[in-house]
């Protein structure tokens, strides 16, 4: 359930407030190196090398504003690891920042599939006076997406294993 939550991820993504349960948060990490091919999906930042696993990276603003060129990185700049869920790969989040990891709403207003990308969009959270969109992650990418993200996540993965950086 998204609402009412104890605690919210609040985060900066292009300038929008945007925000998650913490209940789906698994860790917040520092931007690192990211490998990243041509032929990958423009809403896939790259992947970044999460204790010997791949951890497949969403750029959350080119996946609300595909047009958008890839973010700029900077030192504010996180990924946010979402707990996995069904035996997944794990994904992350690219976020310009993290503005808060203690967040509380005072009140929610949801919206209609149709107003939101994908319906990945639940609805407004009001934070600190500020209305926030309240993301659902189960609906972030398409499960055609879905599935050719793993299938990345599973090539890189078999590469760490073969050069010995894979996890045990």
């Amino acid at each position: 359930m998204p609402f009412p939550q104890a605690r919210y991820l609040l985060l900066d993504v292009a300038g929008v407030d945007m925000a998650l349960p913490m209940s789906v948060v698994a860790e917040i990490l520092p931007v690192t190196r990211f490998e990243r091919q041509a032929p990958w999906p423009k809403i896939l930042a790259g992947f970044m090398n999460v204790r010997g696993r791949p951890l497949a990276v969403i750029d959350l603003a080119r996946l609300f504003e595909p047009a958008r060129p890839p973010a700029s990185l900077d030192l504010y700049s996180h990924v946010v690891r979402l707990v996995e869920t069904h035996g997944s790969g794990g994904l992350g989040l690219l976020a310009g920042r993290v503005r808060d990891a203690d967040a509380t709403a005072e009140d929610f207003t949801p919206v209609e599939d149709s107003a939101s990308a994908n319906g990945a969009i639940l609805g407004h959270l009001l934070i600190t006076g500020r209305l926030v969109a309240l993301l659902d992650v189960e609906r972030l990418l398409l499960l055609e997406e879905e599935a050719r993200v793993a299938e990345i996540a599973e090539t890189l993965r078999a590469r760490l294993e073969a050069s010995g950086d894979g996890a045990p």
